[in-house]
């Protein structure tokens, strides 16, 4: 039995991407865009989004590819238009049934058992369509009917300059929160938000250990949820819009924080009793089995 640091330092390595999974993405990033070329006038692709930031947490899944598009006449069409036209390019190559739109994304399923496993697969992407405008670039957003900038650059910029702050600690914890968050069937619907969040959340000097910063983070998160999160880039919709007139979601939401806080609590009562394998139990009840115990 490993003591909690060991446990908590094997869990920080156990989110790491590896380089057997940073292969696959960029193989399967280069068929969906040799796919892609074919049919569209494609400007540049590229990975973004929490796996550029290095804050994706594992398995792999809706791993963010932009698809730059060089045709701005798509920006005269309802941004779903552009995105079934991206899907019904893809649907053909990778299954009709493992292929469809999301709010701002195609996603691409391929088709591997989501498990929490070391296996080293992607699970999936999701390819955003956009276009390049000045520093910034227009994505689809399905739910405002609109077209939305935004700034990838400025969003990794800020995470890199957290975790210096953070004396390198900030992205792992975001990760593990992420974890949490996918364990619990995300409580919390945009995992971008939970970072967004931890950028006002996880300020200040280190005090470590893990386990008193991922309590603190759950017991400010709890009433800091009901603000609203605008985009720290300053240009697209409130990241924490998918709360708008959905009182329910964030009920939820708060309630899901409230329970992880209070596992954190307990798991640090039993550590200083000195019930260690009950500490690591509750830790493990918190982020699933790639938190281990031995």
């Amino acid at each position: 039995m490993m003591s909690i640091p060991e446990a908590f330092e094997k869990f920080r390595r156990n989110l790491e991407i590896t380089e057997t999974e940073s292969q696959k993405a960029s193989h399967r990033q280069q068929s969906i865009r040799k796919e892609l070329e074919t049919a569209l006038d494609v400007e540049d692709t590229f990975l973004t989004g929490a796996y550029r930031r290095n804050t994706k947490t594992k398995p792999l899944a809706d791993v963010d590819i932009m698809v730059v598009l060089e045709d701005t006449a798509y920006l005269d069409l309802h941004p779903h238009e552009v995105l079934e036209t991206v899907r019904k390019v893809l649907a053909p190559i990778y299954g009709e049934d493992r292929v469809c739109c999301d709010r701002r994304a195609v996603r691409v399923d391929f088709g591997v058992k989501l498990v929490d496993d070391l296996t080293g697969d992607v699970v999936s992407f999701d390819v955003v369509p956009g276009f390049a405008e000045d520093d910034h670039y227009l994505i689809p957003d399905d739910v405002l009917a609109e077209w939305i900038p935004t700034n990838p650059k400025v969003h990794a910029e800020l995470a890199t300059e957290a975790n210096k702050a953070f004396s390198e600690r900030w992205k792992p914890v975001v990760k593990m929160v992420k974890t949490w968050n996918r364990n619990h069937d995300h409580p919390i619907e945009s995992s971008f938000l939970i970072e967004v969040m931890a950028l006002k959340l996880l300020t200040g000097a280190w005090v470590g250990p893990y386990p008193l910063e991922l309590r603190q983070f759950f017991t400010t998160a709890i009433s800091a949820i009901t603000q609203r999160w605008p985009d720290p880039a300053r240009l697209g919709p409130d990241v924490s819009d998918m709360f708008d007139g959905q009182p329910g979601k964030l009920e939820a939401a708060q309630h899901a924080l409230r329970a992880a806080e209070a596992v954190c609590t307990e798991a640090i009562r039993l550590e200083r009793s000195g019930r260690t394998g009950e500490a690591l139990a509750k830790w493990q009840e918190l982020f699933g089995p790639l938190f281990v115990k031995s």
